[in-house]
C-alpha cells in the first residue's frame, strides 16, 4: 500500500512538471525593424538649356519632369542659374524646380554670373534643418570657383544624414585635385554621421584623383554608367558617393543613369540604399 501511495505522488510530480513546462510561454523574438527605401539623384541641368535648342533657351519644366518621373528624396544639382541674363532675370531656377517637385531647396553660389548668381543646388524631400556653402578654389588661371553645398536633414525614422552636392573643375587635374581636397576638408566635422555626396567631377573612373576620394569615400557604382553627353553617353564625369559612415548605414540597392536625351547634355544618375 504503501509503494502504491510513492508511486501515486511520483506520477503527480511528473504530470504536474510536464504541465509546467507545457504552460511556459516561450520568450518572444524581437521583430526587425521594416527597412526602408532613400532615393538620390544627381543632375547636372545645363542651366536648364536643352543643347538642342541653342544658348538662351531654357526649359525647367523639362527639369522638373525628369526629376519626377524618378520620385527621388534627395537630388543634387549642378549648374544652377540664380537671376540671370542668359537664363531670366526673374527666374531662380533652383527655386522654380523645387517648386515643380513640390521638394524644399538649397541653392549655393560658386560665383557671380551673368548679373545674377552661378553654383550648386540640392532639393530636398525631408526638411532642411542647417545649410552651408563652401567655397572650392583653383590653381590655374581662367579656371571658375566651384563650390559645395550642404545640407543637414533627417529621415523619416530620425535618423540625422548630411547630402552634398558639387561640381569640380573641367580643366585640369591639378584644379580638381585641390578642389576635392577641399571638399574633403569641408566635410570633417560631418564625418561622425552618414554624408551623401552627388556631383559632376568632370574625371573618369580610371582618373588616380579617385585615390583622394576613396579615402574618405566609396563610390555607389562599381561599373558607373555613362553620364555625358546626354544624346549619346559615353563617358561617366556624374557620380554619387557614400562617406564610411553612410556606406555602413545604408545597402545599395540599385544605382543607374536614366535616360533623359533632351532636358540637358547630362543624363541624371539615381542611387537607390537601402536602412
Amino acid at each position: 500500500m504503501k509503494k502504491k501511495i510513492v508511486s501515486l505522488l511520483f506520477l503527480c510530480l511528473v504530470m504536474l512538471a510536464v504541465i509546467a513546462c507545457t504552460d511556459k510561454e516561450e520568450p518572444e523574438s524581437t521583430p526587425e525593424p521594416a527597412k526602408e527605401m532613400l532615393t538620390v539623384m544627381s543632375y547636372n541641368i545645363h542651366i536648364a538649356n536643352p543643347p538642342s535648342k541653342g544658348e538662351g533657351f531654357v526649359d525647367i519644366e523639362a527639369i522638373a519632369n525628369a526629376i519626377n518621373k524618378e520620385k527621388p528624396d534627395l537630388v543634387a544639382l549642378q549648374e544652377v542659374d540664380k537671376f540671370t541674363t542668359r537664363s531670366g532675370t526673374s527666374l531662380d531656377q533652383a527655386k522654380e524646380i523645387a517648386t515643380l517637385t513640390g521638394m524644399k531647396y538649397f541653392f549655393a553660389k560658386a560665383i557671380n554670373r551673368s548679373d545674377g548668381e552661378y553654383g550648386v543646388a540640392i532639393l530636398s524631400k525631408f526638411s532642411i534643418e542647417n545649410s552651408k556653402v563652401f567655397s572650392l578654389p583653383v590653381k590655374t588661371t581662367g579656371a571658375e570657383l566651384r563650390a559645395l553645398g550642404l545640407i543637414e536633414t533627417s529621415l523619416p525614422n530620425g535618423k540625422k544624414i548630411v547630402f552634398a552636392s558639387t561640381h569640380l573643375d573641367h580643366l585640369s587635374d591639378e584644379n580638381r585635385e585641390l578642389q576635392v581636397r577641399e571638399v574633403i576638408k569641408a566635410l570633417i566635422p560631418y564625418q561622425d554621421r552618414p554624408v551623401i555626396l552627388g556631383g559632376d567631377f568632370n574625371m573618369a573612373p580610371q582618373n588616380a584623383i579617385w585615390n583622394v576620394v576613396r579615402e574618405q569615400f566609396v563610390l555607389g557604382c562599381k561599373t558607373c554608367p555613362s553620364t555625358f553627353p546626354a544624346t549619346s553617353p559615353n563617358t561617366t564625369i556624374d557620380y554619387l558617393l557614400l562617406n564610411k559612415q553612410a556606406a555602413a548605414y545604408f545597402t545599395i540597392k540599385d544605382y543607374y543613369a536614366v535616360p533623359e536625351r533632351y532636358a540637358s547634355d547630362h543624363v541624371p544618375i539615381v542611387m537607390k540604399i537601402e536602412y
